[in-house]
């Protein structure tokens, strides 16, 4: 049950780990056992992806979980077992190309051209509704977006321990 608080070595993302992937994190203060044992400030706990998800749209949770699996002390590697105990920060980039986009965007902007032009059988209806559907255009870019999620380097991370860690 004892929290261990730390923050990342190393940006970790969505597009560029899988689980399984390590990484280590930088223990911010000394946590003390119940027998007295000490894991000291500035450790390196090893955490291990757990679970990885990018979002497929504007609305979709993005998934990026993690596990405590060791920390060292004094050039000594010892098992620690816990989970998250509140969830990191996720930073939400943006994954779709520019390219798909315009293509979304250009493809509004024809439709909604020849909408105007039927419409209002002029040259101000057409330029109406290329604008129009321009908008519309841009507007289902940015929903149907995907994102991956990145935890930054220096993110705070917390660990609940699930076990007790046997440290000498």
């Amino acid at each position: 049950g004892t929290t261990l608080s730390m923050r990342s070595s190393q940006r970790v993302c969505t597009n560029t780990n899988r689980p399984g992937d390590r990484f280590t994190a930088t223990l911010n203060e000394t946590v003390t056992g119940a027998n007295g044992a000490t894991i000291p400030a500035g450790a390196t706990v090893v955490l291990e992806v757990t679970d990885v998800k990018r979002s497929e749209n504007a609305n979709d949770p993005i998934r990026l979980a993690f596990a405590v699996r060791s920390v060292r002390v004094d050039g000594r590697n010892f098992p620690v077992t816990g989970v998250l105990a509140e969830q990191p920060q996720i930073e939400r980039v943006r994954a779709s190309s520019t390219g798909d986009d315009a293509k979304k965007v250009a493809a509004g902007a024809i439709i909604g051209a020849i909408a105007g032009q039927v419409i209002g059988r002029d040259t101000k209806g057409t330029v109406i509704g290329a604008a129009t559907g321009a908008a519309a255009g841009t507007a289902a870019a940015a929903a149907t977006a995907n994102y991956d999620g990145c935890l930054a380097e220096g993110a705070q991370i917390v660990i609940r321990l699930s076990e007790d860690a046997q440290v000498s």
